[in-house]
């Protein structure tokens, strides 16, 4: 937890890491604390890395790298092939929201979860995605499409010089 306080990300995130249920939307997939990376568990090379919770085999975590925060999931099981989420925690969360809304979640319990981690861009992801939605038509396309939403939100997280 110390190490989550000095990468700076939010107080929500901080919490859902340590293991408390800030909304039933995050049960299960975005809830810590992580089991097997804790008892030694492969991590990718690189920084120090913080996980953040586990679903199965696969761990979403953060690092600090020369140029910022990174988010990044990877597999115990393969952990040299991660793949970078996000550069900003408002990023990550989009990269989580768009798997909560491919849950078929109710709008109304992704505006309540989002509320609830401080996500500021729901909204724009809801009607992004149902811009895109004849668009994503295979894995390829709908990552493409995540990636450059996830950039987008990005880049404004960090030219407004608050993230979290």
């Amino acid at each position: 937890m110390a190490a989550l306080r000095e990468l700076g990300v939010s107080q929500p995130m901080q919490r859902l890491a340590a293991g408390e249920c800030l909304h039933e939307a995050f049960r299960g997939c975005c809830l810590g604390p992580p089991f097997y990376v804790d008892r030694g568990a492969a991590v990718p090379e690189g920084p120090p890395l913080v996980p953040l919770w586990e679903r199965d085999s696969r761990v979403a975590a953060v690092w600090h790298q020369h140029d910022g925060l990174a988010f990044i999931e990877f597999s115990i099981e393969d952990p040299g092939a991660f793949e970078m989420l996000a550069r900003s925690e408002q990023g990550f969360w989009a990269s989580r929201f768009d798997f909560l809304y491919e849950c078929d979640l109710a709008i109304e319990t992704l505006r309540a979860a989002a509320e609830c981690v401080g996500f500021r861009f729901l909204e724009r992801h809801l009607a992004s995605r149902e811009a895109a939605e004849e668009g994503l038509t295979s894995f390829a396309a709908h990552r493409a499409w995540l990636r450059g939403l996830v950039a987008q939100i990005d880049g404004e997280a960090a030219g407004s010089g608050f993230d979290a």
